[in-house]
């Protein structure tokens, strides 16, 4: 399973906007600068974030982004969820496509799944800027 950029500048987008939660709002070329995007692209990143209440905007002089909850509430998974497709590593386990339990390999698909998201959901923003997860 390979992620895309959006995770990865979602994530840090988030990061930033942790480390500065005390402080307020950041704008999108704040936080495209610090990540190492375009406003364009960090945009549609933070659209997607604000559709799943990951980050709230506001508009104006003083306005941009700032994350719904505190970063020690905030977790990794919440994000990538917001960006990569609910993290959906296999068409089946869609409510859509649902697979079912006397299929061969919903067993791998299904615990593959819930262990990825049970690790991303362990880890919040408070203790990525804290370094609590370090090695």
């Amino acid at each position: 399973m390979k992620l895309s950029v959006k995770a990865k500048y979602g994530l840090s987008a988030c990061i930033y906007l942790a480390e500065n939660y005390e402080n307020g709002n950041l704008t999108v070329s704040q936080l495209s600068e610090m990540v190492g995007t375009t406003d364009k692209f960090l945009e549609q990143i933070m659209s997607m974030l604000k559709k799943s209440d990951v980050v709230t905007s506001t508009r104006g002089a003083f306005g941009g982004y700032v994350l719904t909850k505190s970063p020690d509430k905030t977790t990794v998974g919440e994000i990538l969820r917001s960006v990569e497709d609910n993290l959906q590593i296999i068409d089946c386990l869609d409510t859509e496509h649902k697979c079912t339990k006397s299929c061969r390999s919903y067993y791998v698909w299904s615990n593959l799944h819930k262990t990825i998201n049970d690790f991303l959901d362990s880890v919040t923003l408070d203790s990525l800027i804290k370094g609590e997860n370090n090695g």
